[in-house]
């Protein structure tokens, strides 16, 4: 391994014509579950190892208090943020202290808030924090201090989390990257644009990281770092004090170890919010109480899993170890009592050669959209790359952006179909991690292509997991567990069935 002051950002400009009196985030009052976690055995690991739902349980049961996993928080970053350097904005340890201090009061005096209450978060640094400062990596922001939280982090905060830090990200989720090392191994990229939230994840350095997605920012990671990545159906989780980048496809989300910490994250912060009209009417999810929490033959009976056919879109992915990988988990579904069934997919089809050609222009338009005034006003505060995206999208005419969202409309209820037949569909990571300098090894075939906008462009949930490791290169291998929009539930049903079975997610590196 190898290791100025700027303009303040005001709601009224953050959210065009939203009214000052409505920028609070809304949390509703009945948040609190009425279903808690079968009991766990404490586990021969280190506190900041265990998976959400483990450590959620423990703190229930006061085995284990938020003030030793917030201690062992601290511990573990201070080990590793040095080589990893996943940190925009480690917060003061005293604060987080503090916050687990409060949890720890709360829970001694009955008022458990849920399976959050005291796990330690890291967010992006494109999510609102108030009193906190929020960058994006991008000079446009740089010392911007919100007066409020996104409505992901009021959530997170009314769960009792325990908030340990501002995260890396490629500047406002887009351009130049976050400089965070693999923890798996320091010469392969992390991946973005989530980068500080895969890493921290992935180096235990926080149990929850929030993400954002909007063409692949939350499973790429994911999948390089050998972690859980959820990006759940469009409007699941609000969008409310997020920075944004093409509105139409942004997806908040959690990275995290498993698939029953990614239900229990969206039980906890997704939800109708008044202040993102785009967010589904759902008062709030219980997924994680759908989960097979205790063992059965047979879980998945039920469930037909689609597998793309060999010649499809989906399984043109030129490592041999990634698609040698699905194949087994294609067998592992067959053991969990799953109907598995060939599919045909239509992410391409006759006219339509590339979902670049109409994704790029929705996304070129949208952050032009957004950040035209800056562009005009403190283009110097921007990396050349982001410039020119945000160029380009003041400059495309209005009919292009027309014409590609209605070719994305036509596109999306061709390509939905595949639902028709099958309850999920299960389809291989693209390519392992690649070097950050060099030339990556030779590959057998070239990539049909990304393997992850399609699910943003549809608003399809997609749950990246892991699949094993690849022998000749020691990295992580990953596929995704896709669903129709609005069936997170079963999308997330089917990946912790199988992580129950292989214990992929398990692997920590060693740091």
């Amino acid at each position: 391994m190898s290791a100025g002051g700027r303009t303040a950002l005001t709601r009224r400009n953050f959210v065009k014509g939203a009214a000052a009196a409505a920028a609070a985030p809304w949390v509703p009052m009945s948040r609190q579950p009425r279903w808690t976690i079968p009991p766990v055995e404490p586990q021969d690991v280190p506190l900041y190892d265990l998976e959400v739902w483990q450590a959620a349980d423990l703190i229930r049961r006061r085995i284990v208090s938020p003030v030793e996993l917030a201690e062992a928080t601290l511990e573990r970053i201070a080990e590793t943020e040095p080589r990893i350097e996943t940190f925009v904005n480690q917060y003061p340890a005293d604060e987080i202290m503090a916050q687990a201090e409060a949890a720890e009061d709360e829970i001694a005096a009955g008022r458990y808030l849920g399976p959050l209450h005291g796990i330690t978060v890291g967010l992006k640094d494109i999510y609102l924090t108030e009193g906190k400062v929020t960058e994006g990596n991008s000079g446009l922001y740089r010392g911007f201090t919100p007066s409020f939280d996104a409505t992901s982090v009021a959530r997170l905060k009314a769960a009792g989390a325990v908030i340990v830090g501002k995260v890396g990200t490629a500047e406002l989720a887009t351009a130049d990257q976050w400089p965070a090392k693999n923890p798996w191994d320091f010469d392969r990229v992390a991946g973005g644009s989530s980068t500080g939230s895969a890493t921290g994840v992935a180096a235990s350095q926080f149990m929850v990281g929030m993400g954002t997605c909007t063409g692949g920012s939350i499973r790429g990671p994911a999948a390089n770092c050998g972690i859980t990545g959820l990006k759940p159906t469009y409007g699941a989780i609000s969008l409310h004090g997020v920075l944004p980048l093409a509105w139409s496809m942004d997806h908040p989300g959690p990275m995290v170890h498993s698939a029953r910490d990614a239900a229990l994250v969206l039980d906890a912060v997704g939800g109708e919010d008044p202040l993102d009209p785009h967010t589904r009417k759902v008062a709030r999810y219980r997924t994680a109480e759908a989960l097979l929490w205790e063992p059965r033959p047979n879980p998945l009976e039920r469930v037909v899993v689609g597998v793309p056919a060999e010649d499809d879109f989906l399984m043109g992915v030129p490592n041999d170890e990634q698609l040698g990988a699905f194949g087994e988990a294609v067998e592992v579904m067959r053991s969990l009592g799953a109907t598995v069934r060939t599919v045909r997919t239509n992410v391409l089809f006759p006219g339509l050669t590339s979902l670049s050609s109409f994704y790029l222009i929705i996304r070129s338009g949208e952050v032009g959209a957004y950040q035209r005034h800056n562009l005009l006003t403190q283009p110097d505060n921007m990396s050349e790359a982001y410039r020119s995206r945000i160029a380009s999208g003041v400059l495309m005419p209005g009919h292009a952006y027309v014409q590609a969202q209605r070719v994305r409309r036509h596109w999306r209820d061709r390509f939905l179909t595949v639902f028709d037949e099958c309850d999920v569909l299960i389809h291989p990571a693209d390519d392992i991690a690649g070097l950050v300098e060099g030339e990556d090894p030779p590959r057998p075939r070239e990539s049909t292509g990304s393997k992850t906008n399609m699910w943003n462009l549809s608003g399809a949930p997609s749950v990246a997991i892991p699949t094993g490791f690849s022998e000749v290169e020691g990295m992580p291998l990953s596929m995704q567990v896709a669903a129709a929009p609005g069936r997170d539930e079963i999308a997330l049903i089917v990946a912790d069935a199988f992580q129950q079975v292989t214990g992929h997610h398990r692997a920590r590196p060693a740091l």
